[in-house]
């Protein structure tokens, strides 16, 4: 791939948390991170309404860029294969989080990276190389089937995995945003902060100039980012909704019956905005329709009212406008503005925090208290064998 399409970046450091203490918080609201963020999410949604792209299912690569067209193929194979290979263990007894999800993320982590050099190398050659601003059905059928080669073969344990170079540092970047996406590998949970993340990832394609062959300094067309929008957003909610019903994840900062359903926000404001596009927004398709859809599957056993009352309140407005008003101000006041929420955010270099940090990630420790003179009691289990660690057991004082 070639540098000079990331000369101006310079050097990229690695990515990292900025938000621990109420203090950080302060900064981000107040930060140019979460003004371009909420920007990027709003301007796609309003991409939806007077464009004059059709979301066709049947053609999803329709509209995207060589890059985009690539991540979509990489979606829809992991959509239609991983979950396939990874079922969840039936024999699991818990409450939340199927174990298996463990080894599905495990493969996210694994192959993110090659996801990522396929978008690039799509977008150098199609778009940098050529200097074309459109594309045929079969270059963007050609990308999306390197983007599902990418997503369905197995990276090499030995290949070669340098930083020293700006492809390989904008690569590191993307790839934090992309394996925090879907989820939490420990804590086996889903939430409105991991959507977030692939916010922060398509903003930052946006950035590197991915989204078509447009100047950096130009913000994208609304015929560019609407079928980001809805063709990336459904593929990645397909995903989303596998993991989280058959893996069972736990609902990540949820807010309960109050929720709009326990893991999403930005899709609800997306489909908003499209539903005031007069190709979409006939009668069938008022804001009482939500009672026909997904999350009815979803919460069962109790009726909408009781179960979703926010989306039961949004299903009786009389237009999708006030409808997607009121989920942009929802995504800003209950996501954006919510430490427990962004406080998992990392930054780098495209996506920037300008302020310095409270804080540091906290460090596992390799000792247990420290020496009068200035040595560390280090724990046995750090430096003895297996076989030295190995303990009698402690009788009872009673006994003989």
């Amino acid at each position: 791939m070639s540098e000079e399409a990331f000369e101006e970046k310079g050097t990229i450091a690695k990515t990292k948390r900025f938000i621990f203490t109420a203090q950080d918080m302060d900064h981000f609201k107040t930060s140019d991170a979460k003004r371009d963020l909420l920007s990027f999410v709003t301007a796609l949604g309003r991409s939806t309404i007077n464009t004059s792209y059709v979301f066709e299912p049947s053609n999803p690569l329709e509209g995207l860029s060589p890059g985009l067209a690539s991540f979509h193929g990489s979606l829809q194979a992991i959509s239609s294969t991983w979950l396939k290979d990874m079922p969840p263990d039936e024999n699991a007894r818990v409450r939340f989080g199927n174990p298996m999800f463990k080894r599905w993320h495990a493969r996210l982590t694994d192959r993110s990276r090659n996801i990522i050099k396929s978008i690039m190398d799509c977008h150098v050659k199609f778009v940098v190389s050529e200097q074309e601003s459109t594309w045929d059905l079969s270059t963007l059928k050609e990308c999306a089937e390197s983007g599902a080669k990418a997503a369905l073969t197995e990276t090499l344990k030995d290949a070669p995995h340098a930083d020293n170079t700006k492809e390989d540092q904008v690569i590191d970047e993307l790839e934090s945003y992309l394996v925090r996406s879907f989820g939490h590998a420990v804590r086996l949970d889903y939430g409105t902060g991991h959507e977030c993340s692939l916010y922060v990832f398509l903003y930052a394609l946006c950035k590197i100039g991915v989204f078509g062959n447009i100047p950096k300094t130009v913000a994208p067309s609304q015929d560019l980012l609407a079928p980001v929008a809805l063709a990336i957003t459904t593929q990645y909610l397909e995903i989303c909704r596998g993991i989280q019903t058959d893996y069972f994840l736990e609902p990540a900062g949820s807010h309960g019956v109050w929720g709009l359903d326990d893991y999403h926000c930005v899709p609800f404001y997306i489909g908003a905005c499209q539903m005031q596009n007069r190709a979409y927004g006939d009668k069938d398709f008022a804001p009482s329709s939500i009672h026909d859809g997904y999350i009815k599957s979803l919460k069962k056993g109790a009726p909408f009212f009781e179960s979703s009352p926010m989306l039961d309140d949004i299903s009786n407005l009389k237009s999708w406008a006030k409808v997607s008003g009121g989920l942009i101000r929802l995504f800003d006041g209950e996501v954006l503005n919510k430490k427990p929420v962004v406080q998992h955010f990392v930054f780098g270099e495209i996506f920037k925090a300008t302020w310095e940090s409270s804080g540091s990630e906290k460090v596992a420790p390799s000792s247990v208290f420290h020496g009068v003179h200035g040595v560390d009691a280090v724990a046995p289990s750090s430096h003895e064998t297996q076989d030295q660690q190995a303990m009698s057991p402690t009788k009872a004082p009673c006994a003989k």
